[in-house]
Formats: structure tokens, sequence, C-alpha cells
């Protein structure tokens, strides 16, 4: 019988490039795809107004919804501590802006009781938050 030599191949590792190409392709379209805007806890609908403007965060947001859901940044307050979380809030300063984002189909008394709340809390610069008419 006639041995005839053969090559042997040398065993290659596998090319992580096409894999690290994937990886950075996937984290673009995500980056891309991806939605970075905040969105209200409840879904209300704001009243409309003519005039009024934008401003910066750094301030209290107070969100009261359809079924007098009362918010404050984003977490749910019982209406008995309400008074007291806002005291809280206003600790170190008193000049703080709370936004006050109401349901437009929420009666104007209890807004009113609302913003008395935050008068007594010690809250002296109320904005209320509306969309542009």
């Amino acid at each position: 019988m006639v041995d005839i030599p053969r090559h042997k191949q040398t065993a290659r590792e596998p090319s992580l490039i096409p894999m690290v190409n994937v990886v950075l392709l996937l984290l673009v379209f995500f980056l891309v795809a991806g939605s970075v805007e905040k969105f209200d806890v409840v879904h209300i609908d704001l009243p409309v107004a003519k005039n009024g403007k934008l401003l910066t965060d750094g301030q209290v947001v107070i969100v009261l919804g359809p079924q007098r859901e009362i918010l404050i940044n984003d977490d749910f307050v019982a209406p008995e501590s309400f008074v007291g979380t806002i005291q809280e809030h206003l600790r170190d300063s008193s000049n703080k802006v709370i936004s006050l984002k109401a349901d437009g189909h929420l009666p104007a008394t209890f807004m009113i009781s609302i913003m008395n709340q935050i008068k007594a809390a010690g809250g002296t610069n109320i904005s209320l938050v509306t969309t542009p008419f």
C-alpha cells in the first residue's frame, strides 16, 4: 500500500470582526430607534392656552389626574399627606417653581383647593401647565 502524505491544515481561530460589526450595528439601531421622551404616569388632557412661557427643569411637578390622583414628581401621594410632602420639597427654597399639571376635565374647585394647600405649605411660585393653542 502506498502512503500519500497529506498536508494538515492548521485550525484557524474564528474572526470576531463580523460579530463586532453586528453588535455595533444593533447598538446604533437601538440608539436611533429608541425614544428618550419622558411620559406621564397618569394620562391627562391639559387645558389649552393662547400664550405662556416654557419653564426649564428644576421645579416640583404636581400632576392631578382625571380621577383626582395626586402625583408629586411622578410619585403618588395620599391627599392627607400632600401638604407635608410639598413642605419637604420646598425645604431648600420656598421660591422653587411648582408646575401644576391638571386634567382639563377636573372641577376648578378641586384645583383651587390644591393651590390653597400649596400656599399653606409655603409655595409661592405656582405655574399652570397647558398645551399651546
